[in-house]
């Protein structure tokens, strides 16, 4: 039974005629209520977080949702374990009607639209003795906002009262996992389509199964943390014991962000779950323990048909920590990655450069930045650019992230000898045509990958310096030949990744003298720049999603002249005058003056 807060002499209250909003009646033992529908979603469930709280004792503590879409209203169920029915029928989601009744435990809903006839009707009735009818005359029908809605009765979860510090209520994880799961602009699926596997592939826990008993699963659980890192392109786990309590943080567009925190025994078991799920002895806990696992979700793979599941493999990584192990786990979704060249979102002619020299039956590309700029993203989009079904491509990779289609990928393994060189040299005798060469290290690694590049093999490869003028000296300094590296290489490619602001709140300023001047020419007409400001969609931190920033170096017979002679910065920077050289920082300060990035993020990411 839903038990409601009766209004204070509201306008176009008892008697009142049609409503000129769409509504929910709600129909209860004790009479009829109205709820006018909004914009925002309307959460529908026991727990006292709910904008409608039930206190049904068949209802879920987060049963379902009712989202304002073009089309309507949607219904989406939350994984109630007794299930949402409309109009009879138990469904998952369903784009709702005038007239459908929903049916939530014992509480009956019918929508209504604007200016409709309050009295029932629609699809519920006609179907025997409506609920609606049976009460018309039980109690005068009331308008509610949902700041009237009350909870009364309501069963509460037990709570943990830590030593040192304040209480946890053991209920709100799961509504914060929830929060921030329904939060995301893109549903694409639930966390009952997640299909969990072990290292070898078998599937541990099936897509649609859904714990049973009293409460939640920590299985179930832990998918919902998993659905939370889908819908918000989230690359790391952090769960952290800390003394009281475990706290989960998440990385999301590079960034950490506080999730929630678990009470111990729910930390506990969680972590556990991990070490099952990856074949770790959950025995050991003051060592260093490493593993993955895998899921399959919906979504499709590219070049397979749409209802094929998306593979993803979580790495998995166990510290001791003072109050135990820390769990960090490496999200490895391919969905997060750019897919083929066009995906990197190139400047126009950058892309014709970099599609231009892909396309080559030998030479060096290279692509330039620090740790976490997304150097090997970019390599495996060109990599999927090319027909793989046409060429030989071999990887050698520490570790292999992600696997490719059609492509020979070797991990290196120092312990055993395998080192980049080592593996290169074991490569050459392999017939290749591309060669992906994860990083380049050393001398040995340079000289080798230099001189397959001249003999007929084309080599990709990344460098860990600052710009692409930068990687030429770089090369040179671990002894490559300058006639070689004037032969062998092609492009360079720089790049860092930099937060694109979110489209829901992102706010304009005016332009500042100062960003003027230090944007230059791409300021010219530029009046307003945006800044963050967060709210629901991007979990508060008022960017969403991320792109790369480029600087693409061109090698030409002027440049390749310079470089033999043994050059100077300013000196391969005049070799490429009149060229359509572009700087990184120029690249990124045109993503502000187009409103998708903040000019500090740019600023931040490029450095002075």
């Amino acid at each position: 039974m839903a038990m409601f807060k009766r209004p204070a002499n509201k306008a176009g209250g008892e008697g009142s005629g049609p409503m000129d909003q769409p509504y929910l009646q709600i129909n209860t033992a004790a009479g009829r209520k109205q709820l006018v529908l909004g914009g925002e979603p309307l959460s529908i469930g026991r727990h006292k977080e709910n904008k409608l709280v039930l206190t049904d004792d068949m209802a879920s503590r987060f049963h379902c949702v009712i989202e304002h879409v073009p089309d309507g209203y949607l219904l989406r169920d939350l994984g109630a374990s007794n299930g949402t029915r409309v109009n009879g029928k138990v469904v998952k989601s369903a784009l709702l009607q005038p007239g459908d009744e929903i049916t939530i435990g014992h509480t009956k809903l019918v929508l209504v639209p604007a200016g409709g006839d309050s009295n029932g009707g629609g699809k519920g009735a006609g179907k025997g003795k409506n609920a609606a009818a049976v009460l018309e005359d039980e109690e005068p029908i009331e308008e509610l906002s949902e700041s009237d809605l009350v909870e009364e009765e309501l069963v509460e979860e037990p709570v943990q009262v830590e030593a040192d510090g304040p209480a946890i209520d053991e209920s709100d994880y799961e509504h914060n996992f929830r929060r921030l799961a329904e939060a995301a602009p893109n549903k694409p699926f639930g966390e009952t389509d997640i299909a969990l596997l072990n290292p070898r592939g078998q599937v541990v826990h099936a897509a649609g199964q859904a714990g049973g008993g009293g409460g939640r699963q920590m299985i179930d659980l832990f998918r919902l943390l998993l659905l939370v890192c889908f819908r918000h392109r989230v690359t790391d786990i952090h769960i952290e014991p800390k003394g009281n309590h475990f706290t989960v943080r998440l990385r999301v567009d590079g960034v950490m962000v506080d999730a929630s925190k678990l009470p111990n025994p729910v930390g506990t078991k969680i972590t556990a779950l991990v070490k099952i799920l990856s074949d770790i002895d959950p025995s050991q806990r003051s060592t260093i323990q490493e593993g993955h696992f895998g899921a399959r979700v919906p979504g499709g793979v590219p070049g397979k048909p749409p209802t094929t599941p998306r593979p993803v493999d979580y790495r998995v990584s166990f510290a001791p920590a003072v109050f135990g192990q820390k769990l960090v786990v490496r999200v490895l979704d391919s969905a997060n990655a750019p897919g083929r060249l066009p995906d990197l979102k190139l400047p126009g002619q950058m892309e014709k450069d970099v599609s231009r020299s892909i396309a080559q039956d030998a030479g060096m590309v290279l692509v330039c930045g620090p740790t976490g700029s997304g150097k090997t993203s970019t390599l495996y989009a060109l990599i999927r650019s090319l027909k793989l079904a046409e060429r030989n491509v071999v990887t050698i990779e520490d570790p292999v992230e992600i696997q490719i289609e059609g492509v020979t990928q070797i991990p290196v393994d120092e312990e055993k000898g395998k080192g980049f060189s080592a593996l290169l040299r074991s490569v050459l005798r392999q017939d290749p045509d591309i060669i992906l060469v994860g990083e380049i290290r050393d001398a040995e690694t340079a000289r080798i990958a230099m001189q397959a590049a001249i003999t007929g093999h084309l080599v990709f490869s990344t460098v860990h310096t600052k710009d692409a003028f930068g990687t030429v000296f770089r090369l040179l300094d671990l002894g490559v030949e300058p006639y070689l590296l004037a032969q062998g290489l092609h492009v360079v490619l720089a790049q860092r990744l930099v937060r694109q602001l979110c489209p829901f709140c992102k706010k304009p300023e005016a332009i500042t003298a100062d960003q003027k001047e230090r944007m230059g020419p791409v300021a010219e007409g530029v009046t307003q720049v945006y800044e963050p400001v967060g709210c629901y969609r991007c979990m508060n931190t008022g960017y969403s999603g991320r792109r790369a920033i480029f600087e693409l170096l061109t090698t030409n017979p002027k440049f390749r002249e310079a470089v033999v002679r043994n050059p100077s910065p300013q000196q391969l920077q005049e070799a490429l005058t009149g060229t359509s050289f572009e700087t990184i920082d120029r690249n990124g300060f045109q993503l502000v003056a187009q409103g998708i990035a903040s000019f500090d993020e740019i600023d931040k990411a490029v450095g002075m």
